[in-house]
C-alpha cells in the first residue's frame, strides 16, 4: 500500500510537470506544484507531528523538534517545527527582501510562509517556512532545483496531532516561550547559518532510533 500512495504522489507530480525536468522549472513553478501540494506522504512520525523525508536524504541528528540531514550531493539541511507557534496560531507577515536573490510570500488556504534564497560565493542559503516548519538548507548552486524539491516536500507534508500538541505545550508553555529562535525571520547574513552548523555539530545529541528510522516506501 504505501509502495501505491508513493508512485502515485510521484505520478501526480509528473503530471504536474510533464515532462520537463525539474532543473528547468522555475523557483515559482516549484512552489505552485511542490510546496503547495497537498501532499499526504509520511515516513517519520514524532511526538505530536510528522512528515515525509524524500528518498537520498538521511538523519544526521535529531534534538527536540530539531533534525539535521543531509543528501546525496552532500547539502545539509536544518530543520526546525514550531509547536508552540502552530499551537498559539500565530500569524506573521512576511517582508520580501529586495536585496535576495529570490523572496516570495507564500499563501495557500489556512497555510502561510515565505521563501528566501540568498548568494553566498558559489552556494545558495536558502530558507523557506511553510505551515510552522521551518527548512534551511547551504547547497551548490547547481543543486537548487534539486534542493527546493526535497524542501518542498517536506514542508507540504508535515501534519500535526493537535491533541497531543495541546498536552504537551499546554504543560510546558512557559519554558517554550523562553526560546529565542523564530521560524519567522529570516538571517540576514549568511555565515549566521554556517557558524550554526559547526556549533550543531559539535553538539552532543540524543538520538531516538525508533523515532528517526525512515520507513520504507514498500
Amino acid at each position: 500500500m504505501k509502495k501505491v500512495i508513493v508512485l502515485l504522489s510521484l505520478l501526480s507530480l509528473f503530471l504536474i510537470t510533464g515532462c520537463t525536468n525539474l532543473n528547468t522549472l522555475s523557483i515559482d513553478k516549484i512552489i505552485e506544484t511542490v510546496i503547495k501540494k497537498d501532499n499526504k506522504l509520511k515516513n517519520v512520525n514524532f511526538e505530536g507531528y510528522s512528515y515525509y523525508v524524500p528518498k537520498g536524504l538521511k538523519f544526521l541528528n535529531k534534538k527536540e523538534y530539531n533534525a539535521y540531514l543531509s543528501d546525496f550531493n552532500n547539502n545539509h539541511y536544518y530543520i526546525y517545527v514550531d509547536v508552540v507557534s502552530k499551537h498559539s496560531k500565530i500569524k506573521h507577515k512576511y517582508k520580501v527582501n529586495k536585496d535576495a536573490y529570490y523572496s516570495k510570500a507564500i499563501k495557500n488556504k489556512n497555510k502561510f510562509g515565505y521563501l528566501e534564497i540568498n548568494e553566498y560565493k558559489d552556494n545558495y542559503f536558502i530558507e523557506a517556512m511553510y505551515n510552522y516548519m521551518k527548512v534551511e538548507a547551504y547547497v551548490n548552486k547547481d543543486n537548487l532545483n534539486d534542493a527546493l524539491t526535497n524542501i518542498g516536500m517536506m514542508l507540504s507534508s508535515v501534519k500535526y496531532n493537535n491533541k497531543i500538541l495541546d498536552t504537551i505545550v499546554g504543560e510546558n508553555i512557559l519554558n517554550y516561550k523562553e526560546e529565542s529562535y523564530s521560524i519567522f525571520e529570516t538571517k540576514k547574513n549568511n555565515g549566521d547559518f554556517l557558524d550554526y552548523v559547526k556549533e550543531y555539530d559539535s553538539e552532543e545529541t540524543t538520538k531516538d532510533e525508533d523515532s528517526i528510522e525512515i520507513e520504507e516506501e514498500e
